[in-house]
C-alpha cells in the first residue's frame, strides 16, 4: 500500500513540476531535526526525529525517531480494586526507524512522502507485564516549505497520517506495590491504532 501511494504520487507531481525553478525552489534535501506531535489511536505524545540527507535523486531518507507518549488510564479494573489510585495518564517511551521515499511536487516548494520501519515502545512496569514492546509503524505525509519567489527556507512544516501496531497492551491492575495482571481478556492495547502527527522541521543543512 504504501508503496502504492508514492508510485501514484510521483506520477501525479513529477509530469507537472517545472524544471526552470527545480533549481532554486526545490525542497530542500539535507540532514534535517523536526519536532512533533502525534496521536496513537487514544493516545497523545511528542517525537523528536532525525532524518539523514535524501539520496538516488533526492528521493530516499533514513529517519530515526523518539520520543514519548501519554497512554489515557481507562482501564477495566476488578471490583476489589476499586480504591486503586489511578492517573488520568500514564506515560511511556518510543523509538522507531522508518525508511522513507518521497517525490516532490509542483503546486509549492513541498514533497509528499511515504515512511515505514520498526517500532519500539518501553513501558512502565505498573502499565504493562511487557516492558518492551516491538511493532511497526507507517505514514505518509506532506511537507511544505516556507520561502518566497527565489527559494525555499530552511524550515518546513509536516502532516502525517498512518498506523501503528505494537505487541503490548495495559494487563497491571494495580498502581503500587508489586505488579499483577488483570487475567481478563478485556486488555486494552498500548501505541496500536491509527497514527497522526504534525510539527516543523529544520534543514540544518
Amino acid at each position: 500500500m504504501v508503496v502504492g501511494l508514492i508510485v501514484l504520487a510521483a506520477s501525479v507531481a513529477n509530469p507537472t513540476y517545472d524544471p526552470a525553478i527545480d533549481g532554486v525552489l526545490r525542497p530542500r534535501a539535507g540532514a534535517s531535526v523536526a519536532f512533533g506531535v502525534q496521536r496513537l489511536q487514544d493516545e497523545f505524545g511528542l517525537v523528536l526525529s532525525l532524518v539523514t540527507p535524501h539520496v538516488f535523486d533526492e528521493r530516499i531518507a533514513l529517519r530515526i525517531e523518539g520520543g514519548v507518549g501519554w497512554y489515557p488510564d481507562f482501564r477495566a479494573l476488578p471490583d476489589d480494586a476499586d480504591d486503586q489510585e489511578f492517573a488520568a495518564w500514564s506515560l511511556y517511551g518510543h523509538v522507531r526507524a522508518l525508511l522513507q521515499a518521497s517525490t516532490r511536487f509542483a503546486l509549492a516548494s513541498g514533497r509528499i512522502y511515504a515512511a515505514v520501519g520498526p517500532s519500539f515502545l518501553v513501558l512502565d512496569e505498573q502499565v504493562s507485564s511487557t516492558r518492551v514492546a516491538p511493532g511497526v509503524f507507517g505514514v505518509v505525509g506532506a511537507e511544505l516549505f516556507a520561502g518566497d519567489d527565489y527559494r525555499a527556507y530552511p524550515l518546513s512544516f509536516f502532516l502525517e497520517i498512518g498506523g501503528a501496531a505494537h505487541d503490548a497492551s495495559a494487563d497491571v491492575q494495580n498502581r503500587v506495590g508489586r505488579p499483577q495482571t488483570t487475567g481478563t481478556t478485556i486488555d486494552r492495547p498500548i501505541g496500536t491504532g491509527l497514527a497522526l502527527a504534525g510539527g516543523l522541521r529544520l534543514y540544518v543543512w
